[in-house]
C-alpha cells in the first residue's frame, strides 16, 4: 500500500498541519509521498528534510509576524499609484532566512519520502511541480509567494509564484504516484463540511475566496468520479471504503481533515504564537477524532 499526505496552502493557518503530522507520527503512519503547496510546501519539505515534530512546533510557536515579514507600504503605494512597476507589499527577507536556516535541501534529496511541491509559472499561468531532485530554496519560496503581497521568485530565470493560485490542494501528484491511501490536511472547512450562508459582504468575500482555493481539488475529484471522506464514520470498516468509480476502477481511499470553522482573512498572515498553538492543537484533535478508528 502506498500512502500519501497532502498539505494545502493557507498561509499561517499551516500550523494546523503540524498538529495533524504530530498525530500521524504517534500512530507510526508514514507517507511514501508528501505533496504540498505554499505553506504546505514549507511543511512538507521541513518534514522530509529531517525536522522532528518538536522542532516544527517550536518554529511555528516562536516566530511571530515581526520575525517573518515587514510592511513595504511606501514603495508599494508609490509604484501602485504611478503604475511604473510591481512592488510586493511585504518584505519577506526574514521569512526567507528562516526557511534557509532550517530546511536541509541536501538531506531532502536523499530522503526516502518523495516530496512534490507546486508553483505557478507567471508567464504561462500553468502549475509546475518539483520533486526532491529539483527542490531548492527558490522553489519553496516561489511556492509560498502569495501574488502582490509576497515577491515572486525566479526558477531557471522564469518568475513563479504561489502554487495555490492554480493548485492549492495538490492531489494530482499523489494520484500519479499511485497512492492507495491519501490523507489531505486542508486549511479551510470550505469543500470539507457544509457552511452557513454568509450574512455580510466580508463574509461573502471570504467564502468565495475559500471556494476558489478548493475549486481545483473539487474539479479533480469530479473529473475522476472520486469521493473523499470528510467525516468518516467509526462504524465503517477501513477496508470497505474502497469502491469503484464511474470508470469501474478502484479509487484511492481519500480522507480530508480541516479546521472546524472559517478562520477569516486575517488568519492567513497571523503568525502569532497564540494562533499557531491553537491550530496545532486543533489539527491534532481533528486527526485523533477522525483517524483513530482507522489508524
Amino acid at each position: 500500500m502506498k500512502r500519501a499526505l497532502i498539505f494545502a496552502g493557507g498561509g499561517s493557518r499551516g500550523a494546523f498541519q503540524i498538529g495533524v503530522w504530530k498525530y500521524l507520527k504517534e500512530r507510526n503512519w508514514m507517507p511514501d509521498i508528501i505533496c504540498g503547496t505554499s505553506v504546505g510546501a514549507i511543511n512538507a519539505v521541513g518534514i522530509a528534510s529531517g525536522l522532528d515534530t518538536q522542532t516544527l512546533i517550536r518554529l511555528w510557536t516562536t516566530h511571530n509576524r515581526r520575525k517573518m515579514y515587514q510592511l513595504n507600504l511606501v514603495p508599494f503605494l508609490s509604484c501602485f499609484l504611478s503604475g511604473r512597476a510591481l512592488k510586493p507589499l511585504l518584505d519577506t527577507r526574514m521569512l526567507q532566512q528562516v526557511v534557509s536556516d532550517h530546511l536541509d535541501f541536501n538531506r531532502l534529496k536523499n530522503s526516502r519520502t518523495k516530496v512534490v511541491i507546486s508553483a505557478v509559472n507567471v508567464h504561462t499561468a500553468r502549475s509546475c511541480f518539483f520533486d526532491n531532485s529539483q527542490i531548492g530554496l527558490a522553489h519553496v519560496l516561489a511556492s509560498s509567494a502569495l501574488p502582490i503581497l509576497f515577491p515572486w521568485h525566479n526558477i531557471d530565470g522564469v518568475p513563479h509564484w504561489d502554487g495555490g493560485v492554480m493548485t492549492n490542494i495538490p492531489l494530482q501528484p499523489a494520484l500519479d504516484f499511485g497512492a492507495d491511501e491519501i490523507i489531505i490536511a486542508m486549511l479551510s472547512p470550505i469543500g470539507h463540511t457544509p457552511q452557513p450562508f454568509p450574512r455580510t459582504v466580508r463574509g461573502a468575500l471570504e467564502h468565495v475566496f475559500e471556494q476558489f482555493l478548493a475549486s481545483a481539488y473539487q474539479s479533480a475529484l469530479l473529473t475522476r468520479g472520486y469521493q473523499d471522506s470528510p467525516l468518516p464514520s467509526p462504524q465503517l470498516k477501513y477496508e470497505t471504503r474502497y469502491h469503484r468509480n464511474n470508470c469501474g476502477e478502484y479509487q484511492p481511499n481519500i480522507i480530508t481533515l480541516a479546521p472546524s470553522k472559517m478562520l477569516g482573512f486575517r488568519s492567513l498572515l497571523n503568525f502569532s504564537p497564540i494562533q499557531a498553538k491553537a491550530l496545532i492543537q486543533e489539527g491534532y484533535t481533528t486527526a485523533y477524532r477522525q483517524l483513530k478508528p482507522f489508524i
